[in-house]
């Protein structure tokens, strides 16, 4: 049985832009300082709270996005996680990127097609669209039974 396959969050990006928010809060935080503005104060607190958030997004990088195995496939959505055995689906296929306004991302339809379900892909995530493609096509055709 091979390993299940993960889509996670890329907790590098997010480090490299939570130290990158700090290092020009730190540098408005000495401008405001060294020449009295309290105008450059502001943009500090605001890049300060950019940093901040960046932060919490390592709070649950360690929980995948999305899983698929022998048995289906499991993502966490708005409402918590969601699980559909490959028999239950209707269609799960990978979005490619559309422009500069859609990511790409793993969509799974259910069976009926009245319900879908969306994972993100791309620079913020360890797993590129070509790669997903291949390792969901690899698990539903092995659990084709």
């Amino acid at each position: 049985m091979p390993d299940p396959f993960e889509i996670r969050r890329r907790t590098s990006l997010y480090v490299l832009l939570a130290v990158a928010c700090f290092a020009v809060a730190a540098g408005y935080a000495w401008l405001a300082y060294d020449r009295g503005e309290p105008l450059l104060w502001l943009f500090t607190g605001v890049f300060v709270v950019l940093g901040v958030i960046h932060l919490l997004g390592l709070r649950d990088s360690r929980t995948p996005l999305f899983v698929a195995d022998d048995h289906g496939v499991r993502l966490r959505g708005r409402e918590g996680w969601v699980g559909l055995l490959w028999s239950e689906m209707g269609e799960i296929r990978v979005e490619r990127r559309i422009g500069l306004r859609f990511d790409p991302r793993v969509k799974v339809v259910s069976r009926d097609g009245t319900k879908f379900y969306t994972s993100p892909l791309g620079l913020a995530t360890n797993v590129s669209p070509g790669e997903a493609e291949v390792q969901l096509a690899r698990r539903r055709s092995a659990a084709a039974y």
